[in-house]
């Protein structure tokens, strides 16, 4: 292991990639929440974003001449990563709704250390020291942010994020597997296809079988945030899949640390959201940690 200053060139456009996954990624939690403050409920926003990418994609890769066919060896992979995206979905759009999107960011921000230091596992590799150094320091932060004001915290918020971080990592280790098969927006399209049955029994569940966005409880600005979502999360997880395919997923996954960031300015301007001074503190270690994750460098994880 070495440590080492800098992006590895053999992997300059994975890490673009995963920079402009990143930036799209970062307006989706404000979006949501605008959406759910004019009658869209979370799921329902989750449901539209997945019928849109699977749509989008689709015809992306229709126009391209990519095949649909997923080998067998994939099976497995095409699993864990359908599995993984609808707890992503499902969770972390939900858990705005109970908690500041900058608490949300935080507590899901621990993904890309969980990435970090589940890599070498994966591998079959023991973590090095300084992988298990930034896993500590970033899980402290998160206590820093979430503990003292622990009372006053809705905890199906926390759960609700902390669930989407962990799916989150898998669906870095899936996608980074799916990637050696298909073609990321062919794979993107199937997955969000078949999670769409799920998200829709879950939408219709919370609304007591009913779509407020059928209904016209929904006002079109809410309609509008919630088409902003689509957009932003079309383009999120076309490169972050994109960045997955050039590279492995410790290697991107600390470049994600730009999407909390710009959550949370935007948060700022649009929403008015202000976190408490533990929730800044423990949020900077947090990302103090992931910073130092992009210093780390496993050659073997690497090659």
């Amino acid at each position: 292991m070495s440590l080492a200053l800098g992006v590895d060139r053999r992997h300059v456009a994975g890490s673009a990639f995963a920079l402009i996954a990143a930036s799209f990624y970062g307006c989706v939690p404000n979006f949501a929440r605008l959406a759910f403050n004019q009658g869209v409920p979370a799921i329902e926003t989750v449901l539209l974003r997945t019928s849109a990418i699977a749509v989008v994609l689709a015809m992306a890769s229709a126009i391209s001449g990519a095949s649909f066919h997923v080998p067998r060896a994939a099976w497995k992979s095409f699993g864990v990563q359908a599995l993984a995206t609808f707890i992503v979905s499902a969770s972390y759009l939900a858990s705005v709704q109970f908690i500041p999107v900058g608490l949300a960011v935080i507590i899901f921000f621990a993904f890309p250390v969980i990435v970090v230091v589940a890599s070498p596992l994966v591998e079959g590799i023991t973590p090095s020291w300084p992988r298990i150094g930034v896993a500590m320091l970033a899980f402290l932060g998160l206590g820093i942010a979430v503990g003292p004001g622990f009372n006053n915290l809705d905890l199906r918020g926390v759960f609700l994020a902390a669930a989407a971080a962990l799916g989150c990592a898998l669906q870095f280790f899936s996608g980074r597997s799916l990637g050696q098969y298909l073609q990321p927006a062919v794979f993107g399209s199937l997955v969000h296809l078949a999670i769409w049955p799920l998200v829709l029994a879950v939408a219709l569940y919370a609304g007591s079988g009913q779509l407020q966005v059928t209904s016209g409880a929904a006002s079109w600005l809410g309609l509008g945030f919630a088409g902003a979502v689509c957009l932003v999360y079309v383009g999120g997880y076309f490169f972050h899949m994109s960045s997955l395919k050039a590279a492995p997923a410790s290697v991107v996954a600390p470049y994600f640390n730009w999407e909390p960031i710009l959550t949370t300015i935007i948060s700022g301007f649009l929403l008015g959201e202000k976190l408490f001074l533990n929730q800044y503190g423990g949020g900077a270690l947090v990302l103090a940690a992931l910073v130092l994750a992009g210093f780390i460098h496993d050659k073997k994880l690497e090659a």
